[in-house]
C-alpha cells in the first residue's frame, strides 16, 4: 500500500472513531488498522506535522485540514460499500471490510458517474451519509430511553457487531426496542442483543 493510501486509511479511521465516540486513540487505531502501536505512533507524528490531526493528551482529533481531506475518502468508502452489496452481493455485515482497497481506486473525476449508476444513494448500507449535506437527528442506544425505535445507522462499522445485528435482521430502517436493563439491550421479533458500552454508543436510533 502506498503512502497516500496509508494516509487516507489513518485519517478515515480517525474520522470514524471521532464520529462514533467523539475522539480517537492510538489503541483503537492500532486495532482497526491491524498495525502495531509503535507503527501507529510513528505515523500519527507524520500526520501531526502535516497539520491533519491534533492531540490532546491521549485523545486524537482531526484538524480542519484533516476533515477537509477525509470527506472525499469517506464518500468513496461508503459508495464502495453500496457497490459491494448491490453489485457484488457481498453480505451486508462484511461490506465495510471488503472495500478497503476498492475505495482507493475510484477517481474523483468519475465519482458522480459511479454514484449515478448505483442509483445515487444517500447513505451507505449501514445508514451513514455519503453526502454530508444535512444534519442527522438521532440518538445513540446508550442514551435512548426504553421504548420502540427505528435503527437509523451503525456509525462504527465493526464486523462483529454488524454480524450480530444481521443475524437478527436488525438493519437500518427496521424497528427495534430498547429493553429496560442495567445494560443496553435491543430486541426485535427475532431475539435480543445485550450491548457493550462501545457498541451502544455506535448504534443510532430515531423515533
Amino acid at each position: 500500500m502506498n503512502f497516500k493510501n496509508n494516509e487516507e486509511d489513518y485519517v478515515k479511521t480517525i474520522f470514524s472513531l471521532c464520529e462514533a465516540f467523539g475522539t480517537a486513540n492510538e489503541n483503537q487505531i492500532s486495532k482497526d488498522l491491524g498495525v502495531s502501536m509503535a507503527t501507529v505512533s510513528e505515523y500519527l507524528s507524520k500526520l501531526e506535522k502535516k497539520h491533519l490531526i491534533r492531540k490532546d493528551n491521549r485523545n486524537i482529533y482531526l484538524t480542519t485540514e484533516g476533515y477537509t481531506m477525509v470527506i472525499p475518502v469517506i464518500k468513496k468508502h461508503r459508495i464502495s460499500e453500496v457497490f459491494a452489496v448491490k453489485m457484488l452481493e457481498v453480505p451486508w455485515e462484511y461490506s465495510h471490510s471488503a472495500v478497503m482497497n476498492l475505495e482507493h481506486t475510484i477517481d474523483d473525476r468519475y465519482f458522480e458517474s459511479f454514484a449515478k449508476n448505483l442509483g445515487n444513494p444517500h447513505t451507505c448500507p449501514h445508514g451513514n451519509m455519503i453526502y454530508r449535506n444535512y444534519d442527522v437527528k438521532d440518538v445513540n442506544a446508550r442514551l435512548a430511553t426504553p421504548g420502540k425505535y427505528k435503527l437509523n445507522r451503525i456509525v462504527y462499522e465493526d464486523t462483529e457487531i454488524l454480524k450480530k445485528l444481521a443475524d437478527l435482521g436488525m438493519y437500518p430502517g427496521t424497528e427495534i426496542e430498547i429493553i429496560p436493563d442495567n445494560n443496553t439491550v435491543i430486541s426485535n421479533e427475532n431475539g435480543e442483543i445485550k450491548l457493550s458500552l462501545l457498541w451502544a454508543k455506535t448504534i443510532r436510533l430515531v423515533k
